[in-house]
């Protein structure tokens, strides 16, 4: 394509975060652009939460969510639709407290209130399926907002109990410099992220987004391909080349596979029995609707 042409601006928000390298290899090899985009990146480094605000309010037109946030989200009535999942792999959530904590495993984890960038973002949906699973249920006292990894970090230096629940591998440089103590993991069913577009772009620009998601995916799966690629990841986002190949060769981006209703519908029934997101009534036909295309149940 002539990239002369006037390019299509979509804006996209995601997390400064490995599982987004494919992105920033995209808009560095102009590869958006050779496709008639002008994809203008933003970083949001406090997570899901805050970005549904940005989709709220008009900032962005599509956000790279995890995929608890994304169907609790568009359940909710949001003016969206989840195109794709973006990480088929799920996601490994690090069960984290402060170096000094008392607590040392999931058996002193009862009663201890969590950390969250905010609520409803995937820290805080994470917290409630963890608790959910462990068989105690945190209320909304035990939730502190703290807006991002690095209020976390400070807050969890003080004296009282309290966890943090972050992908693994993006707090591991602070587990290995003394600041966290990993004393748990979670990892959900599902896709660990999902591709969520406002109604707006999708009404305005359709085969505009399509594009953009073929460059995406073919640069993930190149990216997959690579043989150097752990060192790149290490390179760029702080972590050991050993932590690198470990998380490396256990992640799989979506190179095209189709979205499926089931596995939405999973990620929904868990939060429901978290006490999240409604009740079990006509959740075929809500996922359905907040499928793009929709999808007949």
């Amino acid at each position: 394509m002539n990239e002369e042409r006037p390019l299509t601006r979509i804006r996209v928000a995601g997390v400064p975060e490995h599982f987004n390298l494919p992105w920033m290899l995209a808009l560095e090899r102009r590869a958006f652009v050779r496709a008639g985009l002008d994809i203008q990146w933003r970083t949001v480094p406090e997570g899901t939460g805050a970005m549904c605000g940005l989709l709220d309010d008009g900032s962005v037109d599509v956000a790279l969510l995890v995929t608890e946030g994304a169907v609790r989200y568009a359940l909710n009535g949001a003016p969206v639709r989840i195109l794709s999942s973006y990480v088929d792999t799920p996601l490994i959530w690090g069960v984290h407290v402060g170096a000094g904590s008392p607590i040392t495993g999931p058996e002193r984890m009862k009663g201890c209130r969590f950390a969250i960038s905010r609520l409803n973002s995937g820290s805080h949906l994470a917290a409630l399926a963890y608790t959910h699973a462990q068989g105690w249920s945190a209320q909304k006292s035990d939730f502190i907002l703290v807006h991002d990894l690095k209020g976390a970090v400070e807050r969890l230096k003080e004296a009282d109990p309290v966890a943090f629940m972050w992908e693994k591998y993006t707090t591991k440089p602070l587990v290995d410099q003394g600041l966290l103590r990993l004393v748990d993991e979670f990892r959900a069913n599902w896709p660990a992220f999902m591709i969520v577009a406002t109604n707006t772009i999708l009404n305005a620009h359709r085969p505009e987004v399509e594009r953009m998601l073929n460059v995406i995916r073919d640069q993930a799966s190149g990216l997959m391909t690579k043989r150097t690629a752990p060192e790149m990841v290490a390179h760029r986002y702080g972590l050991s080349v050993e932590d690198a190949k470990t998380w490396f060769e256990g992640t799989r981006w979506n190179t095209g596979a189709q979205l499926s209703a089931s596995v939405l519908r999973e990620a929904a029934e868990s939060l429901i029995s978290s006490g999240d997101t409604g009740t079990l009534e006509g959740l075929d036909e809500r996922i359905a609707a907040i499928m793009f295309p929709p999808e007949k149940p």
